[in-house]
């Protein structure tokens, strides 16, 4: 009787706090095809020719990503650390590259953070 107790009040304070964990919204199917089309969206904003770099690293975290959700037995859990690195990825190149198409023509392959090491101005030519 007590064991039973016991067992009953444990798995009520597990189910509390699997309850109270947060879940991402969306199947990791749907999750990944959203990481797709911010990918293709990037590309449509010039990542190809201004972020090459980025957009390989959010390729092959996206391509990490579909991998483990198409071979279908891996738990959730295992899932979500890559799909957030690659909606992570994604979701830089996306806002650079929005960024970056907000500021016109002229400094189309502008990001916010210019990775300047030999103290030239990016934006003025210098």
């Amino acid at each position: 009787m007590r064991i039973a107790i016991i067992l009953s009040t444990a798995a009520i304070f597990l189910a509390a706090g699997c309850a109270s964990m947060p879940a991402k919204s969306g199947s990791a199917k749907e999750r990944t095809g959203m990481v797709a089309s911010m990918i293709t969206e990037a590309e449509q904003l010039g990542a190809r020719e201004c972020a090459p770099r980025n957009l390989a690293k959010a390729k092959v975290a996206l391509d990490h990503a579909l991998h483990e959700v198409q071979e279908g037995y891996y738990h959730s859990t295992w899932l979500e650390p890559g799909i957030a690195e690659a909606e992570k990825t994604a979701g830089n190149l996306l806002a650079e590259r929005k960024f970056a198409a907000t500021l016109g023509i002229r400094f189309r392959c502008v990001s916010r953070q210019p990775a300047v090491s030999d103290g030239a101005d990016p934006l003025h030519g210098g």
